[in-house]
């Protein structure tokens, strides 16, 4: 799920200034899907609404705030479209790089300069909040196994399968009905 790029806020304000807050509201478009191994996406262009709260703290910038979306994608038994509105949290410190050891770096989110990136978080946001298997509705009877067939289309529609270790046994009592 792509997010779009100016999910970036100016902090240098709230740089070493403990105490110091502001609230920040941006609506943007998305990008295009990065993937398509995502149930649910943002379609490009459609709009991400973003409310956060950046504060400062002694180790960096803390944000929280919320990210609401509408999602598109495909219901996982018939294919139909689906769409979902959304809306998920985010809440992450973007750590003053001076103040994390070398060692605690990877797992750590840092502040790029002067500016928090929000994008990331948006975007696992979303994909948190999103159905893993959409459906159109939940008695969805889906696609048919065997060749397809949209079984909401008709509900009676069927295959005679025989097991395949019966095979030979099918003949037999057919031939004894002929005599």
């Amino acid at each position: 799920m792509s997010v779009a790029s100016d999910l970036r806020f100016d902090a240098v304000d709230l740089i070493g200034r403990t105490g110091s807050h502001r609230h920040v509201e941006r609506t943007v478009a998305a990008g295009a899907p990065e993937s398509d191994a995502v149930a649910m996406t943002v379609p490009e262009g459609g709009e991400l609404f973003v409310e956060a709260e950046l504060e400062s703290v002694v180790e960096g910038i803390y944000v929280h705030g919320t990210v609401t979306a509408r999602l598109q994608g495909e219901c996982s038994r018939c294919l139909d479209p689906v769409e979902q509105d959304v809306v998920a949290r985010v809440d992450e410190l973007f750590l003053y790089p001076e103040k994390v050891k070398a060692a605690d770096r990877e797992d750590s989110v840092l502040l790029e300069g002067d500016e928090v990136d929000l994008g990331p978080l948006v975007r696992d946001g979303l994909a948190m909040e999103a159905e893993e298997r959409p459906l159109c509705r939940e008695d969805c009877p889906g696609l048919c196994p065997q060749c397809g067939f949209r079984m909401e289309d008709d509900p009676e529609h069927g295959h005679d399968v025989t097991d395949p270790r019966f095979a030979a046994l099918e003949g037999f009592f057919d031939a004894g009905e002929e005599r």
